[in-house]
């Protein structure tokens, strides 16, 4: 990720309804397992970023951050985050097998050049009856200068993450799309961007102004889908949430979806 998109997430995520929709994400979907029977238990959020998610793990459990980018360790520290493994997910995470009750890894799959090493590594430091929380951007016709200003290396579908998933010791709890509603809006306006965008500096979508009545009305929409997330998956959207727990040895259920 550029250093330029760390320092305007670090000034947008109390206030922009993506990073807003993103924690109420955290706060109404994930609590949910994170306060049953995993509090003061470890939690590990495996490309913290800037860190205001981990500030919420925080909350539930003790919780280590893992993250690479010294610009993002910068910010890290602005908000007293001190558990925090210097680590490049590309190679293996550096905590012993069966240590964190839950995992958090959102929007960092998508950067890693052997997703799939990353998977096996949250699956091996994550206890037996532990959960592995993942959020992905989806479907390759959303790809955009978005996606180059944040160096993704792809975007998924449902099939191919539960696909790679399908061979590890998991149970899929929950596996839907999510940011349906704006996803026709949201791939209008990257296509229009794609044409007059700056190939060699491109930006991200939070670089785009909102009046503040717009990014509210977005937040309230935001937020109300990914409500609706407790009852229902969605068949697209922008984005793809996967539910995961980690099973025992000797269970060999692949569980439901």
């Amino acid at each position: 990720m550029e250093n330029d998109e760390y320092r305007v997430m670090y000034r947008l995520e109390q206030s922009y309804w993506w990073f807003a929709g993103k924690q109420f994400l955290v706060k109404n979907i994930l609590k949910k397992f994170l306060s049953n029977g995993l509090e003061g238990d470890k939690i590990l959020d495996i490309g913290c970023g800037t860190g205001i998610i981990l500030k919420l793990l925080e909350k539930s459990g003790t919780a280590y951050g893992m993250e690479f980018s010294s610009e993002a360790i910068k910010f890290l520290r602005k908000r007293d985050l001190k558990l925090i493994a210097c680590s490049d997910a590309n190679q293996s995470i550096p905590f012993k097998n069966d240590t964190f009750s839950a995992i958090t890894c959102l929007d960092v799959l998508e950067h890693i050049d052997n997703d799939l090493n990353l998977l096996k590594e949250m699956v091996r430091v994550c206890k037996p009856g532990g959960y592995i929380f993942m959020t992905v951007p989806a479907f390759d016709i959303l790809w955009s200068p978005h996606d180059v200003a944040l160096h993704h290396k792809r975007r998924y579908t449902r099939k191919q993450m539960l696909k790679n998933v399908r061979a590890l010791n998991l149970r899929v709890i929950k596996a839907s799309y999510y940011n349906t509603i704006l996803s026709i809006p949201i791939l209008a306006v990257r296509k229009f961007k794609s044409f007059f965008s700056n190939r060699e500096h491109p930006q991200s979508d939070f670089f785009i102004t909102l009046p503040k009545w717009f990014n509210k009305a977005l937040n309230l929409l935001f937020k109300a889908e990914i409500y609706c997330l407790r009852f229902f998956n969605f068949p697209f959207g922008v984005s793809l949430l996967l539910i995961l727990k980690k099973l025992d040895n000797d269970q060999a259920e692949t569980g439901a979806i």
